[in-house]
């Protein structure tokens, strides 16, 4: 029995179109994103700091995220401008954020590492 050229070509076309999809598609796996902050008062004047954790869906740590954080006064049109991340290891990245004033702030903060979704974390907090 012969197989004909057109099933060859055809069996080819389909072997390099799932082989290029799969090399291609990456899907977005969810990420865990825990925030937490580590002085027990803030204060005004002094930079707040918290602590990240980001890990995968297995509970491994996620290195080199990109962590964008920002800040604003809920009771006025006001933003923090002066922020700083640090990257700790071991899925661990510690933010300071200058909150200048006494009051409730918001601080929000954004994660985005790639081949995971992105994630975003907000926190209401009382600056004496």
């Amino acid at each position: 029995m012969r197989i004909r050229p057109f099933f060859w070509l055809l069996l080819l076309i389909s072997c390099t179109g799932v082989t290029t999809f799969a090399v291609l598609y990456q899907p977005h796996a969810p990420t865990s994103l825990q925030v937490h902050v580590i002085q027990p008062r803030l204060v005004a004047d002094r930079p707040a700091s918290l602590e990240l954790h980001l890990t995968d869906p297995q509970g491994l740590p996620i290195e080199q995220a990109l962590v964008i954080p920002s800040a604003k006064m809920t009771n006025m049109d006001m933003a923090a401008t002066e922020n700083h991340v640090t990257e700790l290891g071991n899925g661990t990245y510690k933010v300071n954020i200058s909150l200048y004033m006494a009051g409730p702030w918001e601080i929000t903060i954004n994660t985005q590492a790639t081949g995971f979704e992105p994630q975003h974390k907000t926190l209401f907090v009382q600056v004496a």
